[in-house]
């Protein structure tokens, strides 16, 4: 018989990543679970926005205010992380360019709920759509809202949400 032998960091890890892959925004039908809103701003999903563009990333943005001890991910602790147009957070710097490699890449810690080269440049009409992000206290909200891809499209929007909470307030 054989099995794995978790350690408590490679069990964090896993639920930090299945955590992730539940928020990813899929039909009704699906079963998905429905996206945090309620957090201000014009779609609902938060105050703070990225500006339309094509490959961005914010500013550094602190995480004290979720995980005042900072974010420990993967050994490392972390109290910054910049948020990318292209569907992740990253730390350590900015990831602005999409490139389409298998993970890891460019040498520097992420996490891509959607992997993409998501574009924000394109308006679809009557639609709030944006990438936008909320830091609470115990939690860390980002979502990329109705977004299209590659040069302005808007004919495909995706949805999709990041939340990172703090395990030990559950």
């Amino acid at each position: 018989m054989s099995y794995i032998r978790t350690t408590s960091r490679m069990r964090w890890f896993w639920q930090l990543l299945l955590a992730a892959l539940l928020t990813l925004a899929l039909p009704a039908a699906a079963g998905a679970q429905a996206l945090i809103e309620g957090l201000g701003g014009p779609a609902g999903f938060g105050v703070n926005q990225l500006p339309r563009s094509d490959d961005l990333s914010t500013g550094p943005i602190d995480l004290r205010g979720a995980f005042p001890n900072g974010l420990n991910f993967f050994g490392q602790v972390h109290t910054e992380f910049w948020i990318n147009t292209n569907g992740n957070v990253s730390f350590g710097g900015e990831l602005r360019a999409f490139t389409p490699d298998p993970f890891p890449i460019a040498d520097q810690p992420l996490i891509a709920p959607f992997w993409a080269d998501v574009d924000l440049e394109g308006v679809a009409p009557g639609v709030d759509n944006g990438l936008y992000y909320a830091v609470l206290p115990g939690r860390v909200i980002v979502t990329w809202h109705e977004v299209g891809y590659h040069n302005r499209h808007t004919d495909r929007l995706n949805t999709f949400q990041l939340v990172l909470i703090n395990r030990a307030e559950i």
